[in-house]
C-alpha cells in the first residue's frame, strides 16, 4: 500500500526565519511597520529576503525588541542584516 499523499495544509509559503520572528517578537506586522515608519510591502519584501538591507531600521528595530540590553540589540541587528551575530569565540583570544 502506498503512504498517504500530505495534503499540504499547515506548511508555511516561506519558512519561519529570523525576519518573520522578529516581526512576531514586535507585536505582529502592523504594530512593527508603525513603529518602524515603513511600508507593509517592504517588510513583506524583508520577511521574504530573511534580512533586512536597510541599516537604521535594523537598529530601530533591534532597540525596540531588546530595549535593556545594547550587547543583544548589535547582535540581533547584525543577525537582520544577514550578517553572523559577532565574532566567533576563538578569535576573542589575545595573547596566544
Amino acid at each position: 500500500m502506498a503512504p498517504r499523499r500530505k495534503n499540504g495544509r499547515n506548511v508555511p509559503r516561506i519558512p519561519p526565519n529570523l525576519v518573520y520572528r522578529t516581526i512576531q517578537a514586535t507585536g505582529g506586522p502592523l504594530t512593527t511597520v508603525r513603529a518602524l515608519g515603513i511600508s507593509l510591502a517592504s517588510l513583506a519584501r524583508w520577511r521574504r529576503d530573511g534580512r533586512v538591507g536597510d541599516a537604521r531600521t535594523v537598529l530601530a528595530w533591534a532597540a525596540l525588541v531588546e530595549p535593556d540590553d545594547p550587547g543583544r540589540q548589535l547582535r540581533l541587528a547584525r543577525r537582520l542584516a544577514g550578517l553572523p551575530g559577532g565574532p566567533r569565540r576563538d578569535r576573542l583570544a589575545v595573547g596566544d
